[in-house]
């Protein structure tokens, strides 16, 4: 064979090698991301009174977690976004947040509502979770108020959110005095503490509806449904 087309040949060889070697590459990365943060995987959406809380899509996200063949309990727990009863047999809290007396979540997998006894299914790749807050007496709509504590960066562990029932007349107090957290003055007219935590002489409890800032006579002012108090922990 002339030299010319041995060449040729050759130089045609090393091109299909380096061509079927980045292949095998990709393929080898997009296998070893699959089920990696930031890849496509299960996501979680978190329905209350009809609002997805779950905003930041990759707060959405469980990717992280998942590993194939795991069981929902397992990925729920451990990715943080649930804490269980002792007896794991209900959902106490989903992404720091908590319900009120009279309602309980309801969880949800590609569409299918899932009890605690088939919480040891496992979890496909591309599944979709939806944990529901919902009444326990079944009552459509859901009505209620959020109760949301801000303890900033010096109290992270106060930080938490609760989904109050809203009744007809709910005040600001009304709200405050249902909550088994929030600890009210003798005279029902200021926030005394949270859960454990009483401010320090340099600190204060401030609070807000809706992301205004609520006056010293705002204990009164009644509350709508959907209505958001905030209590946060502030520098005087």
């Amino acid at each position: 064979m002339p030299t010319k087309y041995m060449w040729r040949l050759l130089l045609g060889l090393v091109i299909v090698f380096i061509i079927g070697g980045c292949s095998t590459l990709a393929d080898i990365n997009n296998e070893g991301n699959n089920g990696l943060a930031g890849s496509d995987g299960p996501t979680l959406s978190l329905i209350v009174a009809g609002n997805d809380l779950l905003t930041n899509p990759l707060d959405k996200q469980l990717s992280e977690s998942y590993r194939k063949g795991i069981t929902i309990f397992d990925l729920l727990k451990g990715s943080g976004k649930a804490t269980f009863s002792e007896d794991n047999t209900s959902i106490l809290t989903v992404n720091n947040i908590s319900l009120g007396p009279g309602m309980n979540w309801e969880l949800q997998m590609d569409g299918e509502t899932i009890g605690p006894e088939d919480w040891n299914r496992t979890v496909g790749h591309e599944s979709k979770l939806v944990i529901t807050a919902m009444s326990k007496e079944q009552e459509e709509p859901l009505q209620i108020v959020l109760l949301t504590v801000n303890g900033g960066s010096e109290q992270v562990n106060l930080n938490h959110s609760y989904v109050m029932g809203f009744t007809e007349d709910l005040t600001v107090r009304g709200l405050l005095k249902n909550s088994s957290v929030v600890q009210l003055t003798e005279d029902n007219k200021k926030v005394l503490s949270i859960g454990d935590y009483t401010p320090l002489s340099n600190e204060v409890w401030k609070m807000k509806v809706n992301g205004k800032q609520l006056l010293e006579n705002g204990m009164d002012m009644k509350l709508r449904v959907q209505d958001e108090l905030e209590i946060l922990l502030a520098i005087r």
